[in-house]
């Protein structure tokens, strides 16, 4: 072998190494792969009780454009959800005729319905159909979990994040109950 040979061969596979070593911190580091880490990380940071938190399901990231953060069919899967909500309140209450303050969990899930219905009103874009795509603005995860609250009631709900364009930061959350 020449001398230059075992060189070269040294050279080219310090070359490899690196660059796969590169291309791995790239890959680990993008956006894409930060967001659910991202969101799972406020997600603990948002709710009264995070030691009871079992996650269940954690999205892939999707693209959010402008400030339009939900989609038509996702704001048709929100207000089932939200039906669903309202009739096991209804239930639970027999048609709100026999409201019992005392039952924390009813009052929580009244709550969290309130909250999720306020947020989807202000999350909502109204825009024409025909109007041009807003520009990439962001990224939303959404956490499926169980959690119990401080009430020690246990519940069910869908936590969305939207993240910014790095996925470094949540710009805006809102909780959905899950029956």
């Amino acid at each position: 072998m020449k001398p230059g040979t075992k060189l070269a061969i040294l050279l080219g596979g310090a070359v490899v190494v690196w660059g796969l070593i590169a291309l791995g911190l790239w890959w680990g580091n993008s956006p894409v792969h930060r967001a659910p880490e991202v969101a799972k990380t406020a997600l603990y940071a948002s709710v009264d009780n995070p030691e009871s938190i079992k996650v269940l399901a954690v999205s892939r990231p999707d693209s959010v454009f402008g400030r339009c953060y939900i989609n038509d069919d996702e704001k048709l899967a929100i207000a089932t959800a939200m039906m669903k909500v309202n009739e096991q309140v209804m239930k639970r209450t027999d048609g709100l005729r026999n409201l019992d303050f005392e039952d924390n969990a009813v009052t929580e899930l009244v709550t969290r319905q309130m909250s999720a219905l306020s947020a989807l009103r202000s999350l909502g874009g109204y825009e024409a159909p025909d109007a041009p795509q807003k520009p990439f603005s962001g990224w939303k995860v959404k956490i499926e979990y169980e959690a119990v609250s401080e009430s020690g009631s246990p519940y069910r709900s869908e936590y969305w994040f939207i993240l910014d364009r790095k996925a470094q930061c949540v710009v805006n959350s809102f909780e959905i109950p899950v029956i």
